[in-house]
């Protein structure tokens, strides 16, 4: 899986550019890593691209949103598809993220 790295303002945004599951998430894994060893304190993580996200991915997205919180970091979504977002309230997962419609509003959100 390819994920699109772009800046907007002091705001990183992250692209994956396909589904997130256990055999396509080294390249996020490894991103998302990058920039929590960076303390990269705004991060979003746009999911425009993701049509589908396995337990392996909920797990990865979960874990890297918990240890950016525990070091004062901050990672929100935006742009979830609609099955994306299905999958995540259906597990009871949608409450633990900032959740944002689009890029603008959840660069907006740092604000």
């Amino acid at each position: 899986m390819q994920v699109i790295m772009g800046k907007e303002g002091a705001v990183i945004v992250a692209k994956p550019m396909g589904p997130i599951t256990a055999s396509e998430m080294d390249e996020i894994e490894s991103r998302l890593n990058e920039l929590s060893r960076d303390w990269s304190k705004r991060v979003v993580l746009n999911m425009s691209e993701v049509a589908f996200i396995d337990s392996a991915g909920l797990e990865l997205i979960l874990r890297h949103n918990r240890e950016f919180a525990e070091r004062g970091l901050k990672l929100k979504l935006c742009s979830l598809s609609e099955i994306t977002e299905k999958i995540l309230s259906i597990t009871s997962l949608l409450p633990r993220f900032e959740i944002f419609p689009d890029t603008t509003s959840a660069v907006r959100s740092f604000l």
